[in-house]
């Protein structure tokens, strides 16, 4: 059996290529204004961008399940138009590999930028459920590009500094969505669906002028040798499948991937949904007069907060006890809150759904940090994390579809209690086989 908590000699072999450029501020593009000496002034900028261009697909998740009706939207269908921009990136994500490989980071990077803001923009139309598909469409393209970008700017600090670098990263792009939901919540509740997306419409446009601003230096850059390149793209999906599933540990850790994001997604996909149907009219705010938008914006709020405050603490404890013991201890924690938020009804449920996205975030970095260091034991690390990252996003992409066909049947809580119980059951049975 394999064994995750064992130390792991050939870490390094993961960075090798990431790292093969070392860090400079000479620029890919003398036409960029902005100087960027330090990695992390870079990967804070390029997480800035992507923390305001995402603000309009997070604000969906808010506000979109309580103003479907409103908008002639069918409730099934919600899940759908949370989902599609999830799937396209199944294709898209390679797509965008390929595009910053073949022409560098600056000009995919823009272009992602300046999409992510026309399709916020298109969510506040109006112009028929086609058009609303075909945004969110263009939004998984622009996002695949968007986190390649993030990605890439995470590889000039070297892996000496990537994990904190990536925390960084995923900290700041939360802050963005928790931002939205939020603000977005408030001027929902208080003048409804359009303007709303308007308004956080006009804040994603800021991201613009920043692309254009990064300069991006060469160690962001990485361009493969042809050869390299050339047999790279003979092999790349059925040989990074083929070296994913070698290994029953491997399986395991895909497995877990998958359902992971799936109860992540139908849970929040669906969470402003649930609250509004276990808290009434009445939310404990109301004597502020902030509404269920509001209410649902800030507790998704806190639960990409806690990706800036509880996820780095509970990964670096994770160093220390192992992920899969970490692990094992939170999916039973979600799992109770679950049962909590389902069964008490009111206040006790908006606090034990709050437990859950933040508990969440501490199952998200545990499990991403085991998926991590299992790679490292593998023959080719890059294609087992290209794996299980294909997974997490079809996990991402089914659960909305889930939650909103079945969900819509059995009851959002029907459902919750199932994830949990599918989640708990294969994070402690894998961490059980690889002791």
């Amino acid at each position: 059996m394999c064994s995750i908590r064992a130390p792991l000699a050939g870490r390094a072999t993961l960075h090798t290529q990431l790292s093969a450029h070392p860090v400079t501020s000479e620029p890919a593009s003398s036409s960029a204004p902005v100087r960027l000496a330090r990695p992390e002034r870079l990967v804070a900028l390029v997480a800035a961008i992507v923390g305001l261009s995402i603000q309009g697909d997070s604000l969906l998740y808010g506000i979109l399940p309580l103003a479907a009706a409103g908008l002639g939207i069918p409730l099934g269908f919600v899940g759908v138009l949370l989902s599609v921009n999830r799937l396209v990136r199944l294709i898209s994500n390679t797509w965008a590999s390929t595009l910053f490989e073949r022409f560098g980071p600056r000009r995919p990077f823009i272009a992602s930028a300046i999409l992510g803001f026309l399709t916020a923009l298109v969510y506040g139309g109006g112009w028929g459920l086609v058009v609303f598909v075909l945004a969110r469409l263009a939004w998984g393209i622009a996002w695949s590009g968007l986190r390649q970008g993030g990605y890439q700017a995470v590889w000039v600090g070297g892996p000496g500094v990537a994990g904190r670098l990536m925390g960084l990263l995923w900290g700041i792009i939360r802050l963005g969505s928790a931002i939205s939901v939020v603000i977005g919540g408030w001027v929902f509740d208080q003048y409804g669906y359009r303007p709303a997306v308007l308004v956080i419409a006009g804040i994603t446009a800021l991201a613009i002028p920043l692309a254009w601003a990064v300069r991006w230096p060469e160690a962001a850059i990485h361009r493969p040798q042809p050869s390299i390149a050339k047999a790279a793209e003979k092999s790349r999906s059925l040989e990074g499948w083929r070296v994913a599933l070698a290994d029953p540990a491997q399986r395991w850790m895909l497995f877990i991937g998958l359902q992971k994001l799936l109860f992540d997604s139908i849970l929040v996909s669906t969470a402003a949904l649930f609250l509004k149907q276990q808290l009434g009219t009445e939310t404990p705010l109301a004597a502020f007069g902030l509404g269920i938008g509001t209410a649902a914006g800030l507790v998704l709020a806190l639960r990409w907060i806690s990706d800036l405050v509880v996820g780095p603490l509970l990964g670096a404890l994770s160093d220390r006890v192992g992920q899969l013991s970490l692990a094992g201890l939170l999916v039973i924690g979600v799992l109770l809150a679950v049962i909590g938020a389902v069964t008490l009804g009111g206040v006790a449920s908006l606090i034990c759904v709050a437990l859950i996205l933040v508990t969440s975030t501490g199952v998200n970095v545990t499990l991403d940090a085991a998926a991590n260091r299992l790679s490292v034991t593998t023959p080719r690390p890059h294609l087992f994390i290209g794996a299980y990252t294909t997974v997490s996003d079809a996990g991402s992409a089914v659960g909305p579809l889930l939650a909103y066909s079945l969900g819509a049947a059995t009851g959002f809580g029907a459902l919750y209690v199932a994830a949990a119980l599918v989640q708990a059951g294969a994070v402690t049975l894998f961490w059980w086989r690889s002791r």
